[in-house]
């Protein structure tokens, strides 16, 4: 005789109820874990300027932060500069220990004004926030170092008066790493002439630079476009082994890019910018 199939028990079939009308909720609390899991990835966005031609004042656009004092002091100079003179740079959002979680990473990926980058791009393998931090002050010093001996040796070959460079004094308060070097030296140059590079307009610009005068690529440059034009930049002096990132970004509207390879080449573009001759700057090419 065949037994007659037997049925899911009553209660296995509220068990199967139950989870059809409340699973959800534990879908939703795995999925709102995973959003807070962390990732692998950091993320850049664009920083404060600061304009080395006035007092040290960190400009993050909405705010602005003073550290007292100039931004450079090159004697007991009077000299009163029109325009400004931005260095520029990228704020970090995570370190070597806390990355983004996957929400955070997510949601920047979209936004046009940062960059979701893994965290090895940034911060060197196996160091830790404190290391990477004395470290990119190190690269500051550097960077300071060189920009006043760029400045003397430029200052010196055209005669000029070259030893007020050796007592001069640049701060930077908190910001690290090397690509101030050549705008400090701009600025290092008209402190110590008198003569109105910018010609009253509004440059900033990026760029490590070497004892004699030669301007090296950086990170971040589409985050340091974003952040110049921001705070009202109309120029922006790149180095010129950056130009394949300058064109693959989208440069801010309103904000021209011109390339450099030296210093004495950053010196002739700021002249060309005085003085209205803007047929005459150079762009980056395909």
């Amino acid at each position: 005789m065949a037994l007659k199939p037997q049925g899911p028990s009553s209660s296995f079939k509220a068990y199967l109820s139950w989870i059809a009308r409340h699973g959800y909720w534990g879908v939703a609390v795995l999925l709102i874990a995973f959003l807070f899991f962390p990732t692998n990835y950091v993320m850049e966005r664009p920083g404060p300027t600061m304009n080395v031609l006035g007092n040290a004042v960190l400009n993050y656009g909405s705010k602005k932060v003073n550290l007292g004092g100039k931004a450079i002091e090159v004697g007991n100079s009077s000299f009163s500069p029109s325009g400004a003179l931005d260095i520029v740079t990228v704020n970090v959002v995570g370190s070597p220990s806390s990355t983004l979680p996957v929400f955070m990473a997510i949601a920047n990926y979209f936004d046009p004004s940062s960059r979701v980058l893994p965290k090895e791009v940034v911060f060197p393998i196996g160091s830790s926030l404190s290391q990477d931090e004395k470290s990119q002050q190190g690269l500051m010093n550097g960077a300071k170092q060189a920009a006043k001996q760029a400045a003397f040796s430029f200052l010196k070959s055209k005669g000029l008066w070259a030893q007020k460079i050796e007592g001069a004094k640049i701060n930077s308060g908190p910001i690290g790493g090397p690509s101030a070097g050549m705008v400090f030296a701009l600025g290092l140059i008209e402190k110590t002439t008198g003569e109105n590079l910018t010609g009253g307009k509004d440059v900033a610009g990026t760029g490590t630079l070497s004892d004699s005068g030669q301007v090296g690529a950086i990170g971040g440059i589409s985050s340091k476009m974003i952040a110049a034009r921001r705070d009202g930049a109309s120029f922006f002096l790149a180095p010129e082994a950056n130009c394949a990132q300058v064109l693959s970004s989208k440069v801010p509207s309103g904000l021209r890019v011109i390339p450099v390879s030296s210093l004495s080449g950053a010196l002739s573009a700021l002249k060309d910018i005085s003085s209205g001759r803007l047929s005459l700057l150079p762009y980056c090419k395909a």
